[in-house]
């Protein structure tokens, strides 16, 4: 029911009508969240729209409804969001460096050392924060993102996993191929604690079937409707989702029929939903420090302050032993098997690969491998890591790339650098002989 919406209830004018006004926007949300029978287990939000105002209900709503609470997004399209108490007391697993503005003061969140992989967005957005990070030309739309950018799209789809109810230690499928999109959704997956399970779209659906449930798989991320539409007709009947997420495209273009309820998301909705939860998040820091400071009669006033979002959550840190990722083998022999690769054995190639290839910042990677392979993964971590900048290409477009962005790194396998190589000598030859003619 995520996404769901009422009329908007416009506010009185004057003050003698606000009693009226609250049980309104009471009587519509109890009556709303009485007919969701899947809240409490996916533990989602609600979100319920208003007309334009400064909305001054959730504090009495809070009162009447105990067992929810409430917050207010941006005033030009004012959103109320209802989550359930039972995310009281969450655990909130984090990336100590990434979300450490975040996190409550503490002497042991005070170090900058690099605990888990979205660590390194912080650094990177410290040191080269408008620089060009990605460059993504091929996708639509086109996208390309500074490092301040990027930081900022991860913590708001790392947020947004939260909101739609992902867990910490939770599997996440991640089956798609090179874009910037995917490099922060397997950044923001691994931001909130959770593993990702990945691989690209190439494979054999029954192949995929079989990595999801192996793995456990809560949820599906997937790159775009089309390559959905060839897995829904397996997954919908051999495989319990969650929730599923396109990278790219729209909903619209999904098979109709195929999803069996699961609730869909936008890369775009995610991030929307990442965003407002990370404002309200910082303001009720704020609220309670104001709160604090301020003597109030109401006696019922204490209620508010535990169910403002953020407080009475169980802060918890993201360790290098932590497992990150799982990489599935080839199955060339049999089945796939699973890999479980930890932070530290990730970050052992972020720290370490500058001996090998000493980039400097405002260097260009030409990036084509699968991302989700190990190798091409490390690397473009570790590109990161120094300011370089990274354009997505494909084998279609990787001879035009060359010559357009002049790439100083091209992170690839033998099989490439030989067929460039004799792709060198054929035009070599052509020219000898043309020359020869002439």
């Amino acid at each position: 029911m995520l996404g769901t919406s009422i009329n908007p209830i416009k506010p009185p004018s004057s003050s003698a009508s606000w009693n009226c006004y609250y049980c309104s926007c009471e009587t519509r949300m109890a009556t709303l969240l009485s007919s969701t029978s899947s809240f409490d287990y996916y533990n989602h939000s609600l979100h319920f729209l208003f007309s334009p105002s400064k909305l001054r209900c959730p504090r009495i709503l809070v009162f009447k409804l105990p067992g929810l609470r409430f917050r207010v997004s941006s005033p030009s399209k004012s959103r109320v969001f209802c989550e359930s108490k039972t995310q009281e007391g969450q655990i909130r697993r984090c990336s100590p460096l990434l979300e450490k503005a975040s996190l409550p003061s503490n002497g042991a969140l005070a170090s900058d050392e690099w605990k888990a992989v979205p660590d390194i967005w912080r650094s990177s957005a410290e040191k080269h924060g408008d620089r060009v990070a990605v460059v993504d030309p091929y996708h639509d739309p086109p996208s390309t993102m500074t490092y301040k950018q990027l930081e900022l799209e991860i913590l708001d789809f790392t947020e947004g996993l939260r909101v739609i109810g992902v867990n910490p230690e939770e599997k996440v499928a991640l089956f798609a191929d090179n874009s910037c999109r995917w490099l922060v959704a397997d950044q923001g997956i691994m931001a909130m604690g959770a593993i990702n399970v990945v691989r690209g779209s190439r494979s054999a659906v029954e192949e995929l079937l079989h990595i999801y449930n192996h793995s456990e798989s809560v949820g599906l991320v997937v790159d775009n409707p089309e390559f959905f539409n060839r897995l829904a007709g397996t997954f919908s009947s051999k495989a319990t989702m969650r929730f599923l997420v396109l990278l790219w495209g729209e909903k619209a273009c999904l098979s109709s029929g195929e999803t069996n309820g699961v609730p869909i998301f936008s890369y775009k909705e995610i991030i929307e939903l990442g965003r407002e939860s990370r404002v309200a998040h910082i303001d009720s820091h704020d609220a309670s420090k104001l709160i604090n400071h301020v003597q109030v009669s109401d006696n019922n006033y204490s209620n508010w302050l535990n169910v403002i979002p953020g407080q009475g959550c169980k802060y918890e840190i993201i360790g290098s032993d932590d497992i990150a990722t799982i990489v599935y083998t080839s199955g060339t022999t049999g089945n796939p098997k699973g890999v479980m690769l930890t932070h530290k054995n990730l970050l052992h190639q972020i720290e370490n690969l500058w001996d090998v290839v000493p980039t400097e910042a405002g260097d260009r990677f030409l990036s084509m491998l699968p991302t989700w392979h190990v190798y091409e993964r490390a690397c473009e971590y570790f590109t990161f890591t120094h300011g370089s900048e990274q354009v997505y290409t494909t084998v279609r477009n990787l001879k035009d790339d060359l010559r357009h962005y002049q790439p100083q790194y091209l992170i690839s396998v033998p099989l490439v650098y030989e067929t460039l190589y004799r792709y060198v000598l054929w035009i070599s030859s052509m020219l000898i002989n043309h020359l020869r003619l002439s």
